[in-house]
């Protein structure tokens, strides 16, 4: 049996074993780079993303206070802007001398009562103020609850003040502009000239105005009994002398130190179209209305209500006196039957066609060359317009034992939409 003797290694042997070993750890280093160089990368990333979301809420914390001091500031800006109307409001609000700067409206009610029975004088003898409470000319403003009071009389005792626009002025010199006329259109082709059209044209309207005066008389000894109440009684019959001179100014006024009114300058005999330059009511003039036939009455007053444009309809009545009204009450068909339905439980006729029926007796009976009927829109077709307070003067002088309250206010009055309201006449 003979051994094996294994040679021993040479050096260049060992030297070539070590680079084969080195170059396989190299190797194996390379292999595992790529895993290492990918979790760097993502963790990397995921650090940037929290950088990112850390900006982020950062820049919404620093938004969300931005617009918290952006709509802080726009809510201060209406605020403001909201006072600058109600600065500018009340300059513009009309100059009327009332009681408002006192809050208490019982010792403003309280002064007033000392006015009627004791003036001026008694008023000082109190030590009550009287810058406030008395006008340049020496007469008492009516406090502005007693004032309302009177406009609010005014309106249950004046048929027109029910109807017609009111609105309160600061001024006499009142203008409104009112369009009369339409834009023109027209249709074209694709290529054609576009020639110049109508255009719509204004009018201008302005408020004529008067001075209306009460001065009922109230004697001494009423004014010094404790159980009669001047204060009442005062506003309510200055209330009813206004209410009567407004309504037939409203109606039949010249504009002459007076409001003008809606039957001004209108020919009642004959039939006219409606003036929208000029502000003068269509007139429509039909001698069946007052004659024999009932039948024919009936339709005369449908053909009143076809005449008016639709835009008018909703807010149409009818305005005739007691003596009118019953007359159409009266009407009948050839069976007997009344046109309107008179029953002995209702109020007879409240409206005609569907539409509201307002008495007001300062209109004129039926008859030739009368207007004992207007129908449309009252609203739009005439304005009212209080230019001031009222003012109250105490004289004792003129009637001794008796004391007479010269009570004064400014009103006018003014055509709005002439197209807006159908004067009814009766010929011959």
């Amino acid at each position: 049996m003979s051994d094996t003797v294994e040679a021993p290694q040479t050096e260049g042997t060992v030297e070539a074993s070590a680079v084969e070993t080195k170059a396989t750890e190299v190797e194996t280093e390379t292999k595992s780079d790529p895993i290492a160089d990918i979790e760097a990368k993502v963790e990397k990333v995921v650090s940037e993303n929290e950088s990112v979301k850390a900006n982020n809420a950062e820049l919404e914390a620093k938004t969300a206070e931005l617009t918290a001091t952006v709509e802080a500031k726009a809510a201060e800006l209406e605020a403001k802007t909201a006072e600058l109307e109600e600065v500018k409001a009340k300059i513009e609000a009309p100059a009327i001398h009332t009681n408002k700067s006192r809050t208490n409206d019982m010792e403003s009610k309280a002064q007033f009562k000392t006015f009627l029975s004791d003036g001026i004088e008694g008023l000082r003898a109190k030590g009550d103020s009287l810058q406030i409470s008395v006008d340049p000319q020496g007469g008492y403003a009516v406090p502005e609850e007693l004032r309302q009071e009177i406009i609010n009389i005014e309106h249950e005792i004046s048929p027109l003040r029910q109807v017609a626009s009111v609105a309160s002025a600061a001024t006499s010199d009142v203008k409104q502009l009112v369009s009369v006329g339409d834009a023109a259109s027209g249709w074209v082709g694709e290529t054609d000239n576009r020639p110049n059209t109508d255009s719509p044209e204004l009018a201008q309207r302005v408020a004529a105005f008067g001075e209306v005066y009460a001065r009922p008389l109230v004697y001494q000894h009423m004014l010094e009994d404790a159980f009669f109440g001047v204060e009442a009684w005062v506003i309510n019959e200055v209330a009813r002398q206004f209410a009567e001179a407004e309504g037939k100014a409203f109606l039949t006024g010249n504009g002459t130190n007076k409001p003008v009114g809606i039957l001004n300058g209108l020919d009642l005999s004959a039939s006219a179209p409606a003036d929208d330059a000029a502000g003068k009511y269509e007139v429509i003039v039909d001698a069946a209305i007052g004659g024999s036939d009932d039948a024919a009455a009936v339709n005369a007053l449908r053909k009143v209500v076809a005449s008016c444009a639709t835009g008018y309809l909703p807010g149409a009545k009818w305005m005739m006196n007691r003596a009118t009204h019953a007359a159409l009450v009266g009407l009948q068909t050839d069976t007997g039957e009344y046109y309107l339905q008179r029953d002995l439980v209702n109020a007879a006729a409240t409206s005609l066609f569907g539409f509201e029926i307002v008495i007001n007796d300062d209109m004129a009976d039926m008859g030739a060359g009368s207007c004992p009927i207007m129908f449309g829109d009252f609203a739009r077709a005439f304005q009212i317009v209080d230019r001031v307070g009222v003012s109250m003067l105490r004289d004792p002088y003129t009637k001794p034992g008796a004391v007479s309250f010269y009570t004064r206010k400014r009103v006018g009055s003014m055509v709005l939409d002439a197209s807006a309201l159908k004067i009814v006449g009766e010929s011959a």
